[in-house]
């Protein structure tokens, strides 16, 4: 069971945070009043309502290795169900990058008992939502639907993990349909190509170094087998997480998970390549040339792992930093100097070592070296001076209430759990997280920023507007005639 005061929990969160934004201690003195709020706010049952969030996940391993996570909420009559595999496009072999991405289109494509756009026509045709999508890390296919459908995504999901059809003339058509996908989205588009870019300066030997969506000669040479080989290997019951949350009965649906994928032959869990990426020494620099207007700026700093203890204050830092118009970076250089018309920064730490990502596009003539040279003052101006409690306060208040947003919805909360529960292998309470967040000091802001945020550990990708070629003479008097 679950019930979602959420704007209780939001009030309660902002009472919280504007406590320690008008206390003169620092955030973890001021909330020494109830110095342990997971104890005082759990229950003998397990739930957290710290938040005014009660939570009931219950967890299941079926024989054959399938973990089901399961929370009901009756509050809508809507059911999110979601299939997570932790593949992504850093368990890809050099040579055959793609091939996670690939397998989100190709898992659409039909089983003898179900054919091609089976889901749309019997879910979408019904008011359903169907959609998938691949990250470094993992891959996620996921519906919205109503309760009546469940037993029909059910039958289908258990059906596609164990009978995907796959011929030649699947293959040389999605191999089409994603070499069109890659060209919209990065040979075509320069602000893809300049994120593509940073990944493969910022890593040199990591996988994350790679484009998920994967690099053209690779995709061009993908043989059947090798997508018979990394559907055995990734899509098996140990490698895979169902989350469903919504309008159900928990023991109806985990009886009907069982009859469906119970059958299903356990297989070796594959077991991921710890790559060890050298240390970087020094900063590396890329100008590449396109049709643009005006010049861009990607900066990436090698940071934490998600599960690493510095990931909360840096996520800290670059809401102080980048997030809005009232952040440190966007009022120096959007609005004070006034030479970009937009300004972003995150800390994205996935399950190895991520970065700490900055993006400037630049105004006019304005050109990406100006911006450097700001963006070096105001985090120097943290490393040097420090955060106010103030800017701890309004930016943990902007993460707490983002989370706590991103959970109003069943599929939003489904989300959340299979993201943590396929990152760091278990599930854990919403509420042990933000009060990570209520713990970040100033102290371990300016820390991190001297830590990080420094030029030896920097890729800097720059676009720059291509040379406009000058017409030969000949050409102009053609012209003129």
């Amino acid at each position: 069971m679950i019930r979602l005061n959420f704007q209780v929990a939001a009030m309660a969160t902002l009472l919280v945070l504007s406590a320690c934004a008008h206390s003169t201690k620092s955030p973890p003195e001021a909330k020494s009043l109830n110095p342990d709020p997971i104890a005082k706010a759990s229950g003998a049952d397990g739930r957290f309502a710290g938040l005014g969030i009660d939570i009931d996940l219950k967890e299941y391993k079926l024989s054959n290795g399938l973990t089901v996570l399961l929370l009901e909420d009756h509050t809508v009559p809507l059911i999110a169900y979601q299939t997570w595999f932790r593949v992504g496009s850093v368990d890809e072999a050099p040579g055959k990058t793609g091939l996670a991405h690939f397998f989100e289109h190709l898992m659409f494509k039909g089983t003898e008992k179900y054919g091609p756009k089976q889901f749309f026509l019997q879910l979408e045709a019904r008011g359903g939502e169907v959609n998938a999508f691949t990250t470094r890390d993992y891959t996620v296919y996921h519906q919205v639907f109503v309760p009546s459908l469940l037993d029909k995504v059910i039958d289908m999901e258990s059906d596609r993990l164990r009978g995907l059809k796959l011929t030649q003339e699947v293959l040389d058509t999605e191999r089409q349909v994603v070499l069109e996908e890659r060209r919209l989205s990065v040979d075509n588009e320069p602000g893809g190509k300049l994120q593509e870019a940073i990944w493969q300066l910022a890593y040199q030997r990591h996988p994350y170094r790679n484009p998920i969506i994967g690099y053209p000669q690779d995709l061009m040479r993908i043989k059947l087998e090798d997508l018979q080989t990394f559907y055995d290997e990734h899509y098996q019951p140990p490698n895979a997480a169902l989350v469903v949350v919504g309008d159900f009965q928990a023991d109806v649906v985990l009886a009907q998970i069982k009859k469906h994928y119970g059958e299903i032959p356990r297989e070796s869990r594959p077991k991921r390549i710890s790559y060890r990426e050298p240390e970087q020494n020094a900063e590396k620099r890329l100008v590449i040339e396109d049709s643009i207007a005006s010049e861009r700026l990607v900066q990436a700093y090698r940071t934490t792992a998600a599960d690493e203890p510095d990931t909360h204050a840096l996520d800290v830092l670059s809401t102080i930093l980048f997030e809005g118009q009232s952040s440190r970076a966007w009022r120096r250089i959007v609005e004070d100097r006034d030479i970009a018309f937009g300004v972003s920064g995150s800390n994205f730490t996935p399950t190895f070592p991520g970065l700490f990502l900055v993006t400037v596009g630049m105004k006019g003539k304005h050109v990406a070296s100006e911006a450097e040279t700001e963006l070096d003052a105001v985090i120097r101006e943290v490393q040097e001076k420090g955060v106010t409690p103030d800017e701890i306060a309004t930016a943990i208040r902007q993460l707490t209430v983002q989370v706590v947003d991103g959970v109003r919805t069943a599929h939003g909360m489904a989300t959340m759990i299979g993201t943590v529960y396929t990152v760091f292998g278990r599930t854990r309470s919403l509420d042990r997280d933000l009060v990570k967040y209520l713990q970040v000091t100033a102290n371990d802001v300016k820390r991190v920023a001297n830590q990080y945020l420094l030029p030896n550990r920097r890729s800097v990708a720059t676009l720059i507007p291509k040379p406009i070629p000058s017409k030969p003479l000949g050409s102009r008097l053609d012209d003129s005639r």
